[in-house]
């Protein structure tokens, strides 16, 4: 790979069309927004909490079922739920891996080492997540956004790391 190539930015219309060759990618066109204001640190990260967003739909069976597009609702997992308890909602073809190990979705388990070695303060009680592959963009930003901020806020979650799957 070449330096150029390197900085390229991710696409996920070109992964998803590659990675469903010939067959075409039926994606619908990405929003424009514009970019995100990142925001300070307010804290060191051995002193924050750490929540998690995934985009994969895990959830618990008991649960009703993450739909496969377009469903703005969420889950919450919580932390001390055994991996293995969990299904895949998200249908996308790269839930393969989230299948095999949910820790490539949701890694919960490395994070838990990251606490018992004082890399990171502690991880939130409980992580959100819900499907990808969402074209209600407008939806998703101004009614349930703000409902998973609060959702992190409650927790008293100072940094969120997103799993986009």
């Amino acid at each position: 790979m070449t330096p150029a190539q390197a900085r390229k930015p991710f696409s996920y219309i070109d992964f998803m069309s590659k990675l469903l060759a010939p067959r075409p990618y039926g994606g619908a066109s990405q929003p424009n927004f514009d970019p995100p204001a990142l925001a300070p640190l307010r804290k060191p990260v051995a002193q924050s909490i750490i929540g998690v967003f995934t985009s994969a739909g895990l959830q618990l069976p008991s649960e009703p079922l993450l739909e496969e597009t377009n469903d703005l609702s969420y889950r919450l997992i919580d932390r001390d739920t055994p991996l293995s308890d969990l299904i895949v909602a998200h249908k996308t073809p790269v839930r393969v891996w989230a299948v095999e190990d949910a820790n490539v979705a949701y890694p919960r388990d490395r994070l838990v080492e990251l606490e018992q070695q004082g890399e990171i303060g502690k991880l939130a009680p409980k992580a959100v997540s819900m499907v990808g592959s969402i074209t209600r963009f407008s939806e998703l930003v101004a009614d349930v956004v703000p409902k998973i901020k609060q959702e992190f806020d409650d927790q008293g979650v100072d940094l969120v790391l997103v799993y986009p799957f």
